[in-house]
């Protein structure tokens, strides 16, 4: 009785510890092949998996577009590799990994809770003569200067004088195609050229380092940026202007002053200055004008307006690009007017609108005055001329003298030449047709009581606008 127990015994004990090992061992030889559990490769959970499955998983999640090369100046190059009969794989690394593990262990990871993250990356395998022709003909390694005539030299283009400086961009073909190979079977998906040691290192001559030392100045020069404002827009005094202004000799050479220096060539400066005055000097007209009677009428001449001042605003420049000044500038005028745009007369002004003989004085575009008028006598060759001019001087108790005249008046206000608007205590009567056969010699005669509230109201440089 006693052997049958334990013969029972037995067979209870040994056959569940039997039943593990057979389900461990059959664990050990299913982990032989794939991966065991805590594994994790590129962020995909590999446990159970033979390296054939996550090559497949791993190569989906793999973007295989183009290979980017940066060249020193940060400037970037992107390589179709995939027209090149290019693929990637994962199997060597993924065997690695499979390899380095022990299935008998796979019991403990699981009791221990281990866990083991790789992050891996592909190789690549291509037509490599097809990737070394495409890397050739490339712009990148195209545009390479011969070793031996380096040029380090400035020259002008359209936005002012450059550097060629060919030994700061001069690649070893042969070591960037290297390299470049190299990184793509390696799977690589960028290849820095300055950072793989692909630039061949020159050193300069002594003429090279006389260039870059002329170089510094003229970039320093160069470097003002100044926008000179003007009443209908700016000019933009840069490299592209600036370095036209700089003086050469007869050889094209840079002139430098006792100091070193560069030299300002001041005819050019002049030239310019003369060009900018005839974009912008509004004083030789045509202005176009609303008068009150309604319409539009055309003005051709005049002296009202922006004027530059030529002599100063050279000046001005030389100064400033000298100083290596950069920043905004008001224009300098030798005179101004009130509006802006086009037709800069603005909304304050006198109007004399001699057909009707009528005078006007708008402020602001309100109408502040409307009086009755005479002005140059036409049948005698005195007629008011057609202008648009300004009040450039005011003056109360004033004599005026001509060929056969004297005359005192209260109130004087010049606004062009010799004519001017005046009281006329002589006249009993204004406007009509007085004007045709005994108008003055030229001026508006005003009523006094109109001409006094006009010179209250009045500032020196009011346009004048006089037409018929």
């Amino acid at each position: 009785m006693r052997k049958k127990f334990l013969t029972v015994l037995a067979i209870l004990t040994f056959t569940p510890v039997c039943m593990i090992l057979l389900i461990y061992f059959g664990l050990v030889w299913y982990y032989k092949g794939t991966y065991m559990n805590g594994i994790t490769i590129n962020d995909v959970y590999a446990s159970g998996k033979t390296p054939e499955e996550m090559n497949e998983i791993l190569l989906e999640k793999t973007d295989k577009a183009s290979f980017t090369i940066t060249d020193k100046f940060g400037k970037t190059y992107e390589i179709p590799i995939e027209d090149m009969n290019f693929t990637y794989t994962y199997l060597d690394e993924l065997n690695k990994i499979q390899n380095r593990q022990n299935p008998l262990h796979w019991g403990m990871a699981l009791v221990n809770g281990e866990n083991e993250c790789h992050a891996i990356t592909p190789k690549g395998k291509c037509d490599t003569k097809a990737l070394e022709d495409y890397l050739m003909s490339m712009e990148l390694l195209q545009n390479q200067a011969d070793p031996d005539r380096i040029r380090v030299e400035i020259i002008k283009e359209k936005d002012g004088y450059a550097l060629v400086d060919e030994t700061q961009n001069l690649l070893d073909k042969d070591a960037a195609v290297e390299a470049v190979e190299e990184a793509v079977l390696k799977g690589e998906r960028y290849l820095n050229l300055e950072d793989a040691e692909c630039y061949i290192e020159v050193e300069y001559t002594r003429e090279m380092l006389n260039t870059l030392d002329i170089w510094n100045k003229v970039e320093k020069m160069q470097d003002s940026r100044i926008v000179c404002r003007f009443y209908d827009g700016d000019e933009v005094i840069d490299a592209s202007v600036i370095c036209n202004w700089i003086l050469l000799d007869e050889d094209g050479e840079f002139l430098l002053d006792d100091t070193g220096e560069l030299i300002l060539d001041e005819e050019e400066v002049e030239e310019y200055v003369a060009g900018i005055a005839k974009a912008h000097d509004s004083t030789d007209g045509p202005w176009n004008f609303n008068p009150t009677r309604g319409g539009t009428i055309t003005i051709e001449k005049g002296n009202y307006g922006y004027k530059l001042n030529q002599k100063k605003q050279k000046e001005t420049l030389i100064e400033q690009v000298y100083a290596h000044r950069s920043g905004e500038a008001e224009a300098v005028y030798s005179q101004r007017g009130w509006g802006t745009g086009k037709d800069d007369i603005g909304n304050t002004y006198i109007e004399v609108d001699m057909s009707q003989q009528t005078m006007y004085y708008y402020k602001d575009g309100e109408l502040k005055l409307s009086t009755p008028v005479v002005t140059g006598n036409t049948g005698k060759g005195n007629g008011t001329p057609q202008r648009v001019c300004y009040v450039y001087y005011k003056q109360r108790n004033r004599t005026l003298i001509g060929e056969d005249y004297r005359t005192p008046v209260s109130y004087w206000m010049a606004v062009y030449g010799n004519i001017g608007i005046h009281d006329a205590t002589w006249r009993g009567k204004f406007g009509g047709s007085i004007y045709k056969t005994n108008g003055s010699h030229g001026c508006i005669n005003t009523p006094m009581k109109a001409v006094s509230q006009l010179y209250e109201m009045v500032e020196e440089g009011t346009p004048v606008i006089m037409f018929y």
